[in-house]
């Protein structure tokens, strides 16, 4: 296996070399975290911002929302500038423009600047609802656009941009589509198809996705208050959130300290309804007891969920009842939703929610779920309302769902001894 070791810097110690060899072969590993939200950019930046309690929620100005009811969402004020040929990403699509700076900041974070990666098989997972939809909104409104050629032409112009060699995946899984893109990535890892995935999720605010939600009355008028009482549906916002990927074995080659490690994975699909969820939330179970098996542990293993808290009626009763499913009474751990902080993110959501429970794991600090007041009796689980308590966490199970009736959850562990 051909190693981008050159130029990279940083080591692991005796301790953490030895804690890793013990589990070395084909273990995935997170190596980079990069992520472009409304609420900030940089993981350290955004998930700060995520304990402080910011929120991203302003007036849409992207697009003409004065044919709606809604007027707000978790829009980026500022799309970080990339490093890579600027005419090229200023000729993109907004989704694009906002997911090239957070896989960059990704690769930094894993030492793989490009001359130090030339030599290795770098593959990349993208997972996205709308891709860069503005052509065909552009064309909508009767503006001259270029022609619209699907969410893929992100993770084809990414890859001939950056000149990765590996494997390339789109998935369209709708809002669990980032959870899909990791799992994939996990999978060209394990089988020795790539030295080291990209996985990423990304969305940008549309007209078609503003539009669409609005008319099923998903949207909150004001803001949303995910397993509250009184919630009153979702926010939409956008942003990227990427995992640079690879196996222990690679990350010991390139003397850079894994960061998590990606225990397994689970998907369903409830075939109920194409909007509606299951409503006892036996897909949503299937998912997390998979993920669980395919790592080998037992449910009370689990120190802290992130919710997938959509904040519509229908989601977070749903999954309150599949949490009750799968762990045994008085045992359910902690759990939050970030979509008060961000908005519903839709393909990004998954990954963002990845990356921050990778800083979960890492800091021992979990997000509180912004503007839940009072609980909604029918999802008697432990949401996180206020600042938690620093504490340790092993083990997160991330969990995310979509149209369709597609369940997706994806279990991390801590890397440190002790």
């Amino acid at each position: 296996m051909k190693s981008g070791s050159a130029g990279i810097a940083g080591n692991t110690s005796a301790g953490e070399r030895g804690l890793i060899m013990k589990t070395s072969g084909r273990q995935a590993v997170v190596t980079g975290l990069g992520v472009v939200t409304s609420i900030g950019s940089g993981e350290e930046t955004f998930f700060q911002h995520l304990l402080e309690g910011s929120t991203g929620l302003k007036p849409v100005t992207v697009f003409d929302t004065s044919g709606h009811t809604n007027k707000l969402a978790c829009q980026i004020d500022e799309i970080p500038l990339s490093l890579y040929n600027r005419e090229e990403i200023r000729a993109s699509g907004r989704a694009t423009r906002i997911l090239v700076p957070a896989i960059e900041q990704a690769l930094r974070n894993a030492g793989l600047e490009h001359e130090a990666s030339a030599g290795c098989r770098i593959g990349l997972c993208v997972g996205t609802t709308m891709g860069d939809i503005d052509p065909l909104e552009n064309a909508l409104h009767g503006q001259s656009s270029r022609a619209f050629g699907g969410p893929h032409e992100i993770t084809g112009q990414i890859q001939r941009m950056m000149r990765l060699q590996g494997p390339a995946w789109t998935f369209t899984n709708a809002c669990a589509a980032g959870n899909f893109a990791i799992a994939r990535a996990v999978d060209e890892i394990a089988a020795g198809r790539a030295d080291i995935m990209i996985a990423c999720g990304v969305d940008s605010l549309s007209w078609v996705a503003f539009t669409g939600f609005s008319t099923l009355r998903a949207m909150a008028p004001d803001k949303c208050r995910p397993f509250d009482a009184a919630r009153k549906g979702l926010i939409l916002g956008e942003g990227a959130g990427v995992l640079v990927i690879e196996s222990l074995e690679h990350a010991i080659l390139r003397k850079v300290r894994p960061r998590a490690r990606l225990l397994g994975y689970g998907m369903s699909c409830d075939a109920h309804h194409i909007t509606q969820p299951d409503p006892e939330g036996r897909g949503a179970a299937r998912a997390m007891e998979a993920a669980l098996r395919m790592a080998g542990l037992a449910p009370c293993a689990v120190d802290y969920v992130s919710l997938h808290g959509t904040g519509t009626m229908a989601n977070d009763r749903m999954e309150a009842r599949a949490q009750e499913a799968v762990f045994s009474e008085g045992s359910l751990p902690p759990a939050s939703s970030i979509k008060g902080h961000l908005g519903h993110t839709l393909g990004a959501a998954s990954a963002i929610e990845a990356v921050m429970s990778v800083k979960c794991l890492e800091t021992g600090i979990a997000p509180m779920t912004l503007n839940l007041e009072q609980v909604d009796p029918e999802c008697s689980i432990p949401v996180i309302r206020g600042q938690s308590k620093p504490g340790k966490y092993r083990t997160i199970l991330s969990n995310s769902y979509a149209f369709g009736g597609v369940n997706s959850s994806i279990l991390l562990g801590a890397c440190t001894s002790g």
